[in-house]
């Protein structure tokens, strides 16, 4: 270069760059959507809340919601500072939830007085009182009305705020993701699948808007692209996945969504070993005593799992049943309280079930009631008409007479409606061979059916030394109710009341007698009350049981409880009862139906002890409950990680003179700091406008501005290395000071979505 030219080119470089262009303020079209968005998340996210109440209130919520929201794109439509447009959203909802409240002090009756702020305790105190002692759905009151649509107003301002002013719509996505779960959370059921593709759309729409339209010179990049959809997905996730993963029934408290679950299986797990003692059904009949309450037959088993019978349904109208046995009918009333199934708990054998609201249907076979997608238990009243068989002693003996081979009874499903070949059906496998001996070594020499399943339910409860307990059976991984678990239980002649009803069903059947299990309640205790004369019964849901039902040719279905322990065992009285000869014994009773007694009910195991024992500390419940909190910090960490990872190696290539390592860092350090970065700047023109409006050090910058330009025009150097990591270090302190701001930038890096871009002039 000529010394002539020198001067020249130092003029150049002296002079300042070209003078950026103010950038265009937000559109309104861009606005618009976002605040839709905002408005959409909201109102999704809250609307799992009718699972817990009402839906009365949502309609209002949703008008309230869209008037807060709307005052604020107006006024900002207007070109009035961000603040006014915030106040003026507060005011909208002040005004809004004033109306909502209709108290007497207010002023003109939208603004709030002194009068009513001083209300706010008595009003939250009623709604508290709802909460505690309500069953959901709750029929919310006035106030609690109120709070509800006051609350969802205030949401949609919060999150709002969060993704505008704060610039944060992952914080205002994962605030949407807590209120759409926890109503989830509180009252079992099948997950809110569409909810939640709306919501995950919603945030995908909000993150997308925000980054495009309220921040130009940013725009969204694949790895942008990829976190907002793994964030709006997560609402899916959480809701399909870690739902159903809490353990609620030790979780959740008194009031609205402490209720009891129950499924059609005998999962021990979910619903026979961790009931909640809380009273889930009253119920009121004409019959001398209350009925066993039946929810559903599992009639299918194959070697590994016995399967709910389910597929032939029908009208709330059964047939009469066919039996040459006397016959009573009986009408009991049902009020579901705090139970949560598909299942509509009936006695047997059913021939109607009135007042049910929603879509229910039933299965003719086993005489149960069962709702569509979405039907839920809880909240039901239903009256039920059945019919109570009465056959004698003498009757049964005469049926099914014993005979030869070692199946000693022969029955024939052909012509019987009610039966189908799977009530006899049985795994091929050698155990079945054992199961056999041991069942003909229980009965001795019973002549005929009845007799045999007599003394096969006697083997169980006092001859065959068997004992009730829960902690046998969850040893070396016995747990079920599998040929392999029966084996099992044979062997060490302990468990609870799957075992018995499982290990006799199958007994029965390898005898060539129909049977069946059977998922139900026992009989509840008497209250004291009394509604139209009849007694009034409370059934809790620690008295959830599985009993075995075995069908003699001409009788029916009838129900044994072959459970030690537990119950009364079943014993039909002689035709000479009724003429005043003796019965055979104190356990007998004028009907085959079990009647659970007080000792028997004090005396389980599994099930917490109704007369209110204080529950054992369970650790699986604990760990579980850990794990998930574990898991979910997990993946909010992840973030952070990868942020710290790539801040590490990127400090680490800088002390080796890497340049351009160092400039993308500082790159990401502007973009966290919540700044925007242009490509078409060079960079003394971006250093330059770093110091101007960040105050970052010049000295600073100078460093990493020579490293890049040398990187770019000249063969690299690693001597700066040092210096280039003493001034990334520099600039950060700078950006992210130490506190709210280094900590926001570090659990929610705006880099991992943010890429540098052109800004168009």
């Amino acid at each position: 270069m000529s010394v002539a030219e020198a001067p020249l080119r130092e003029l150049l470089e002296a002079a300042p760059g070209p003078a950026p262009k103010r950038t265009r303020a937000p559109r309104p079209s861009g606005d618009l959507a976002l605040t839709l968005g905002v408005g959409a998340a909201t109102i999704t996210a809250v609307f799992p809340i009718t699972r817990l109440i009402a839906p009365s209130w949502l309609l209002a919520a949703t008008l309230v919601t869209a008037l807060v929201l709307l005052t604020g794109w107006a006024l900002r439509r207007s070109s009035l500072p961000a603040g006014i447009a915030v106040a003026g959203e507060a005011l909208a909802w002040v005004v809004c939830s004033t109306v909502a409240l209709g108290h007497e002090d207010a002023l003109l009756g939208i603004l709030p007085t002194v009068g009513v702020v001083q209300d706010l305790p008595r009003l939250f105190g009623i709604v508290g009182t709802e909460i505690v002692e309500g069953v959901a759905p709750v029929t919310p009151s006035h106030e609690f009305w109120f709070v509800l649509v006051a609350a969802t107003g205030l949401l949609a301002l919060l999150v709002g705020l969060v993704v505008r002013a704060a610039h944060l719509p992952l914080l205002g996505a994962a605030i949407v993701i807590v209120v759409f779960t926890i109503p989830q959370l509180a009252v079992p059921g099948d997950p809110d699948l569409v909810g939640a593709v709306i919501l995950t759309a919603a945030i995908l729409w909000i993150v997308r808007t925000e980054i495009r339209v309220r921040r130009p010179g940013m725009e969204m990049g694949p790895v942008a692209s990829t976190w907002a959809t793994v964030m709006g997905v997560g609402s899916v996730v959480v809701a399909l996945i870690l739902t159903p993963l809490v353990p609620l029934s030790d979780a959740v408290g008194g009031g609205i969504g402490r209720t009891s679950s129950i499924t059609a299986s005998l999962d021990l797990g979910d619903d026979l070993r961790r009931p909640e003692d809380v009273e889930v059904l009253r119920v009121h009949t004409d019959a001398p005593r209350a009925p066993y309450l039946r929810v559903a037959t599992l009639t299918r088993f194959d070697g590994r799992q016995w399967a709910p019978d389910g597929t032939t349904r029908g009208s709330l109208d059964f047939a009469s049943v066919e039996s040459t046995a006397p016959v009573e009918e009986r009408t009991t009333s049902i009020e579901i309280t705090r139970l949560t199934s598909e299942y509509l708990p009936v006695p047997y054998p059913a021939t109607k079930v009135a007042g049910a609201t929603g879509a229910w249907s039933a299965n003719r076979l086993n005489r149960t009631v069962v709702g569509s997608s979405g039907t839920n238990s809880l909240g039901q009243r239903y009256l039920v008409t059945s019919q109570e068989m009465q056959p004698t002693r003498e009757q049964a003996r005469e049926i099914m007479p014993r005979g030869g081979g070692d199946i000693p009874f022969s029955f024939s499903v052909r012509g019987v409606p009610e039966i189908t070949n799977e009530a006899l059906t049985l795994p091929e496998v050698d155990t079945v061979a054992g199961i056999r001996a041991a069942a003909l070594e229980a009965i001795g020499e019973a002549g005929n059916a009845y007799d045999a399943l007599v003394a096969l339910q006697s083997w169980f409860r006092t001859d065959g030394d068997f004992e009730y307990s829960l902690e046998a059976p969850v040893e070396e991984g016995f747990d079920g109710s599998g040929i392999e678990a029966i084996s099992r239980f044979l062997e060490v002649r302990s468990g609870y009341c799957v075992h018995f009803a499982s290990t006799f069903a199958v007994m029965a059947r390898s005898l060539g007698i129909p049977a069946r299990v059977v998922v139900g309640y026992l009989p509840g205790e008497d209250t004291g009350e009394d509604i139209d004369d009849q007694s009034v019964y409370t059934v809790l849901g620690s008295q959830l049981h599985a009993w075995p039902e075995a069908y003699l040719e001409g009788i029916g279905w009838v129900p044994f409880d072959p459970t030690k322990s537990l119950g009364r065992p079943t014993l039909l009285s002689s035709a000479a009862d009724s003429a005043g000869a003796p019965t055979d014994g104190p356990d007998a009773t004028a009907a085959p139906t079990p009647v659970p007694t007080r000792t028997a009910l004090e005396d389980r195991g599994d099930i917490d002890n109704p007369t209110g024992a204080a529950r054992g500390f369970d650790p699986t419940v604990l760990l579980r409950t850990l794990a998930i909190v574990l898991g979910a910090l997990v993946l909010l960490s992840i973030p952070a990680v990868l942020r710290a990872v790539r801040w590490r190696s990127r400090l680490v290539a800088a002390s080796r003179g890497h340049a351009v390592a160092a400039w993308r860092e500082l790159q990401d350090l502007v973009i966290d700091a919540g700044s925007a970065v242009d490509e078409s700047e060079s960079p003394r023109v971006f250093a330059a406008r770093l110091t101007r409006e960040r105050g970052v050090p010049a000295a600073a910058l100078d460093v990493l501005v020579a490293a890049i330009e040398r990187a770019s025009f000249a063969p690299p150097s690693t001597d700066a290395g040092p210096d280039l990591a003493r001034s990334l270090r520099t600039v950060r302190r700078v950006l992210l000071p130490a506190g709210r701001d280094r900590l926001r930038a570090s659990l929610m890096p705006r880099s991992l979505l943010i890429r540098p871009r052109v800004v168009e002039r």
